[in-house]
């Protein structure tokens, strides 16, 4: 494995283990404050209302946006324009934006 592989499989790591201490732990980590605490408080609400599994969710979220820079619901393409200024109601699922 070579020196810049061994970093980046590190920097994943710790961005993981702060998903562990707590939701959006892992933008804490990268240094984005914002979006660790906007998935901070949405996993905290997840797990009051739907339990561990939607705190697993938010955290996985979290842990692909720190790490790649999108969201799961992106990299799935459950929405084209999510993240480009377009309001609930311009959201369309994958299939009705490839017309």
């Amino acid at each position: 494995m070579s020196q810049d592989k061994t970093i980046d499989v590190l920097a994943v790591a710790a961005k993981a283990a702060g998903e562990y201490v707590a939701p959006g732990g892992s933008n804490f980590v990268k240094g984005d404050i914002k979006e660790g605490a906007k998935h901070a408080a949405l996993g905290l609400a997840a797990r009051a209302l739907f339990g561990l599994p939607g705190l697993i969710v938010i955290s996985a979220n979290s842990l692909t946006q720190a790490v790649t820079g999108r969201g799961i619901h992106q990299h799935l393409g459950l929405w084209q324009d999510c993240g480009k200024g377009g309001d609930a109601s311009t959201l369309a699922p994958a299939q009705a934006a490839t017309e």
